[in-house]
């Protein structure tokens, strides 16, 4: 297999692409997204300049979703069912909010819930993590599914960049706890 995936071991998004990975013979190639050269380097591979980017052969594939897409395939894994999908949006979307919320910190912004960009991101991160710590009680993390590894990287990556506490979602926490010894969660945590 040649497949090649750029990205950060940090990253959620990145995560999800490795653990879909984990067993195949892939390579990873780190991209500093801090350092300018890096990252002008990595403009060449992708106009959308977002993590994580696969490279098959002769494909080049943006985006973890699409990347996803084509590696449940690739690989012949369950491919996600609607409610599934619905599970991933929920967790995408505190993902995507923190990501805004690091950024904005991390550029000198004042992220305050006074700042219409950043007041939607505070608000859309405890509305996403109620609804999804009743989809967890009502048992839709039971198993280590792709919905499954993609709230384990959101818990895991903004406890390790210290984003955020989940302790109001103690089913959510269950839930990666649950899993936190298995393999592909730990050959990929956050460093």
């Amino acid at each position: 297999m040649s497949i090649t995936v750029y990205g950060s071991k940090p990253s959620p998004y990145v995560r999800r692409i490795r653990m879909l990975l984990q067993g195949t013979d892939f390579k990873f190639e780190v991209v500093n997204v801090y350092d300018d050269k890096t990252r002008a380097e990595f403009a060449k591979l992708t106009p959308i300049r977002k993590l994580p980017i696969l490279i098959d052969g002769d494909k080049t594939i943006f985006d973890s979703h699409v990347i996803a897409n084509y590696l449940l395939e690739k690989l012949d894994l369950p491919k996600p069912t609607l409610d599934q999908h619905n599970l991933i949006s929920a967790v995408d979307s505190v993902t995507d909010a923190l990501i805004i919320l690091f950024l904005g910190n991390n550029s000198k912004l004042e992220t305050s819930k006074d700042v219409l960009m950043f007041k939607l991101q505070h608000e859309r991160i405890p509305d996403s993590l109620a609804w999804l710590e009743t989809q967890a009680k009502d048992g839709a993390f039971e198993e280590l599914n792709y919905a499954t590894l993609c709230l384990i990287t959101l818990i895991d990556w903004a406890e390790f960049r210290k984003l955020y506490s989940f302790d109001k979602y103690p089913t959510l926490l269950s839930v990666r706890d649950r899993f936190a010894s298995e393999p592909v969660v730990t050959a990929t945590a956050p460093e």
